[in-house]
């Protein structure tokens, strides 16, 4: 969150919490949305994606990373790109 946007959140939380839900309502309507289809569309590429990952493991074209260490290398990652 940039300088900004914490000073803006700083405000609104200053607000009656009325004008807070009021000024959530109006953020999230500012907020475009998917259609049925569209997320429909996304839910089914990401069903796709999980069941090529699975072959792709079984076949052994694919190999699987413990949980803690796949989030210590995302964290890794996370930290570079955020440095830059």
């Amino acid at each position: 969150m940039n300088d900004q946007a914490k000073k803006v959140l700083s405000d609104a939380m200053e607000l009656s919490e009325s004008e807070r839900e009021n000024l959530a309502e109006l953020l999230l309507t500012s907020v475009p949305r998917l259609s049925k289809r569209e997320q429909a569309e996304i839910e089914k590429a990401w069903a796709d994606e999980a069941v090529a990952r699975a072959e792709a493991l079984e076949r052994g074209d694919l190999t699987a990373q413990d949980g803690v260490s796949a989030i210590a290398e995302l964290r890794t990652e996370l930290r570079t790109v955020r440095s830059k």
